[in-house]
């Protein structure tokens, strides 16, 4: 298998960045993570005063990672139609399931959005059982942690852009899912511009 490097886009300040967002879970995360910044005078929120109420409506398809590097990427919380899609139950580690080859690079994208900090907003193609295929947008964003043993958490939202497939209750097991393209958004502390995906040249 072929492997490329592949730079993120910018998509700019996340209220600029708002109009890019193709699934109503993801927009919804973006546009409450953006009314918890302007409630914080700009810092980051910590993760223990968050309120998924306000992400009521998204919360099929939400998750909260507690990131420890080097290599520590814990389900906390993962919403029922993002479990039964993806087969992922809580306290799974999430590099498990990237493969060895890219498995470095999206533990740096996790420690770029807590460090930097940033967000982003990524299109995926995952592969079912039997070739089934579904184009996904997923977005994360960062939360503080007061918790020993914890560098960050982030928050994510993960939709199917289009359900023409629907793969939530046939039984397909997940097999791939391919990183199409990422886009940096900024949160008022600036981008990585060094930073740099591992995709598949097939995706490419």
């Amino acid at each position: 298998m072929n492997w490329i490097s592949k730079k993120p886009l910018q998509a700019g300040l996340l209220a600029d960045a708002l109009t890019s967002f193709r699934t109503p879970s993801c927009r919804s995360l973006a546009e409450g993570y953006l009314t918890l910044l302007e409630r914080s005078g700009r810092a980051i929120p910590q993760k223990n005063d968050l309120d998924l109420a306000n992400f009521v409506t998204a919360m099929p398809h939400l998750a909260l990672v507690a990131i420890t590097k080097p290599d520590k990427c814990i389900y906390r919380i993962i919403g029922q139609r993002l479990r039964e899609r993806l087969g992922v139950p809580k306290g799974s580690n999430y590099y498990d399931f990237v493969p060895m080859e890219r498995r470095q690079h999206a533990a740096r994208a996790m420690h770029m959005v807590i460090e930097q900090p940033c967000a982003f907003r990524a299109e995926i193609r995952q592969v079912y059982q039997g070739g089934k295929h579904i184009w996904i947008e997923a977005t994360g964003f960062p939360l503080r942690s007061e918790e020993p043993g914890v560098d960050g958490f982030i928050l994510f939202a993960d939709q199917q852009i289009e359900r023409q497939t629907d793969c939530h209750h046939d039984g397909s097991s997940l097999e791939t899912a391919d990183l199409v393209h990422r886009e940096l958004i900024d949160l008022g502390f600036g981008v990585d511009h060094s930073f740099e995906d591992m995709v598949r040249a097939s995706v490419e």
